[in-house]
């Protein structure tokens, strides 16, 4: 077989690329590439900006079940996966849009507080070594989903690993109280006096944000007042 001296400059350049994802879908459909899978990401955030926030989900969903396929057991953090992905996101922040993305769509559509919670799962399960900011928001993003779903109990014993993990963070308390207070579309009855003692909780045990904490509580005292 001969060689042939090709030199491919501007459009040709370019044409080369976009032939071999047309012969790359002609030959092997089932297989999803990275140039795919970037290409589902952005008419994701382009269905986001249209506020089409379900279809937005359903397909990073989809994203997310071909990335998992490439994720080693030697990949422990978020950054480590990186290298499974070339595109024009970055996964670290990427897969925390998913999860706020989910956690909208559940407004809508309880059916996402579920899908929530495996994916929170999945995530910190696969990669305990990621900013541990980052484990933190999944684990409230878990409990407080089982409180959107009306799984007060669940949610309950999630927010307690979670502070127990993260004591010294004020969110942890935050959250779990908010469940009682705030969010909640009516899913269960609200307690402000459980939600006041969470607060009190997070203010004698977190080492940041209490001025987050003490408006949480001024704000329950002001309810109070306008509640008699």
């Amino acid at each position: 077989m001969g060689n042939y001296p090709i030199n491919a400059v501007g459009f040709d350049e370019d044409f080369i690329w976009m032939a071999a994802i047309v012969l790359w879908r002609r030959l092997a459909p089932d297989v999803v590439n990275s140039e795919q899978l970037d290409e589902m990401m952005q008419r994701g955030y382009d269905l986001k900006e249209e506020r089409k926030v379900k279809e937005c989900c359903t397909l990073w969903l989809e994203i997310w079940k071909h990335l998992k396929k490439r994720f080693t057991s030697d990949k422990h953090s978020i950054n480590d996966a990186e290298r499974v992905f070339s595109g024009m996101e970055y996964l670290f922040n990427w897969c925390q849009s998913l999860e706020m993305e989910l956690g909208s769509a559940g407004v809508g559509d309880s059916d996402f507080f579920r899908k929530r919670i495996e994916y929170c799962r999945d995530f910190y399960r696969m990669f305990p070594d990621t900013d541990s900011s980052i484990i933190e928001n999944m684990k409230r993003a878990e409990a407080e989903s089982y409180f959107y779903l009306g799984e007060k109990e669940k949610g309950d014993v999630a927010f307690k690993r979670l502070i127990e993990e993260f004591p010294e963070s004020a969110w942890g308390y935050i959250g779990w109280g908010d469940m009682y207070c705030l969010f909640r579309g009516g899913k269960l009855p609200r307690d402000y006096d459980k939600a006041a003692k969470i607060y009190r909780m997070g203010l004698d045990k977190a080492t940041s944000d209490k001025d987050v904490i003490l408006d949480r509580l001024r704000d329950l005292e002001e309810g109070k007042k306008d509640r008699k």
